[in-house]
């Protein structure tokens, strides 16, 4: 075989495995609190995920849906993003290969400490530029290089003006995920070593709606949630429990370690002030109309996915119990309790669903220690929705569902469950 013909193997085979992932933005610096329009061009991919970040953490993310290996949309900066430059990222499932960028980001309302800027008034010319032209060192042993954008089109991209997944009918199943959180699990108690496959992990957001997540477990101690609908810094609790009911120890690992850059260059912002003025007006703007009209994603609703519970209970319009296993025995007989594998659980009892497992949670966290839920201050505790039918989480499925809800929506007086991790977290 001569080397005219090893050559052009070669260079199938590598053809064949090439991953390529590049990101344009519309514009080559951005005020905080407007949204940033990007392009995202991935072999290979539907959805790709772009983060905005600094050297502490992410400032700002979106999905993007990919029509033939492209689409477009929006990342809504945060108006209290400090000025500076930031890097942003753009991978997918396969992120075997990451493309990154710097982008310029400038405040002008708001001052604080974390500010890496020199402004420089002009009159005419670009609107910035920046003296820093070597490659900057990130975790991981790669290099990111200052770059220009390229400018976008003014117009609506595949997910739409959002730039999320509004309108689309779910029909690519786990491809439709909002945002990756990746999760170590300790999988061996009291000598026994747990396989992932014999593991369930959870993510819950804390407040008065459900918002509940079950992971992947990827290997026998690390699991992914993918979540969606989801944004803003919320209250989470994460939780893990083996085949046999035992609760596991977990803790977030953060998704982003290998993409924050240990440094970034110092911004030199030449700029036009009746420029920055009328986008900082427009600006201001956009937050408003953003902000109007827009409820807590943790205030009450009494719905599921939609559906209404088919029983609500409440409390204040009940005589006053002392404990949760009052409440149950003097007014949801629709519930009943059993034992699995020494544990104690309770039971939605609806039709052909009396013996299966029901989900149960307090204020959107799973309940592991059924007793002391039971135990539990009734006082506290506002509304008990019963959800009856079949929900799926991930791969678990539940037959009904028992909600309680307190009137803070956020544990009052009722610790976590042990060996789960409570934290706060920004989402994009």
């Amino acid at each position: 075989m001569n080397s005219r013909l090893l050559s052009l193997i070669a260079a199938t085979v590598l053809s064949m495995n090439t991953f390529a992932v590049s990101v344009e933005t519309d514009r080559t610096w951005y005020l905080a609190g407007e949204a940033m329009k990007v392009r995202v061009t991935a072999d290979d991919a539907t959805i790709a995920y772009v983060e905005l970040c600094d050297t502490y953490s992410l400032a700002a993310g979106t999905i993007l849906r990919l029509n033939k290996g492209t689409g477009e949309g929006l990342v809504e900066l945060p108006a209290d993003l400090h000025s500076g430059y930031y890097q942003l990222s753009v991978y997918t499932r396969n992120d075997a290969n990451v493309s990154q960028q710097l982008v310029a980001v400038v405040n002008p309302l708001h001052k604080s400490e974390e500010d890496d800027i020199q402004w420089v008034e002009i009159t005419q010319g670009k609107s910035y530029q920046t003296h820093q032209t070597q490659p900057l060192p990130v975790e991981g042993g790669e290099y990111l290089h200052p770059q220009h954008s390229s400018s976008l089109p003014q117009q609506g991209g595949v997910g739409g003006e959002s730039g999320g997944l509004d309108g689309l009918d779910g029909s690519d199943g786990l491809e439709l995920e909002g945002h990756i959180i990746k999760a170590r699990v300790r999988n061996v108690y009291e000598g026994r070593t747990f396989k992932g496959s014999d593991i369930l992990p959870s993510l819950s957001i804390i407040g008065k709606q459900i918002h509940y997540f079950e992971g992947k477990m990827v290997s026998d101690t690390m699991a992914v949630f993918h979540t969606f609908g989801i944004h803003g810094s919320l209250p989470l609790v994460l939780s893990a429990t083996s085949s046999t009911g035992v609760s596991l120890p977990i803790e977030m690992i953060s998704p982003f370690a290998t993409l924050l850059p240990r440094e970034l260059p110092h911004l030199v912002f030449h700029y036009n002030r009746s420029e920055v003025e009328a986008r900082s007006l427009d600006m201001q703007r956009h937050q408003r109309t953003k902000d109007e009209g827009q409820p807590s994603i943790l205030d009450y609703v009494d719905t599921v996915f939609g559906t209404k519970p088919y029983l609500t209970y409440n409390l204040d319009e009940y005589r006053q119990f002392h404990t949760i296993r009052e409440v149950l025995l003097e007014y949801v007989s629709c519930v009943s309790t059993m034992r699995h594998n020494g544990l104690l659980q309770l039971i939605v009892r609806r039709e052909f669903y009396n013996s299966s497992p029901s989900l149960v949670l307090i204020d959107g966290m799973p309940v592991l220690d059924t007793e002391r839920l039971l135990k539990y201050d009734a006082r506290r505790v506002h509304h008990i929705n019963v959800y009856d039918g079949q929900y799926t989480f991930g791969n678990g499925v539940y037959n009904g569902i028992l909600s309680f809800v307190t009137r803070s929506g956020q544990l009052t007086n009722y610790p976590t469950e042990r060996n789960t991790q409570y934290l706060v977290y920004d989402f994009p």
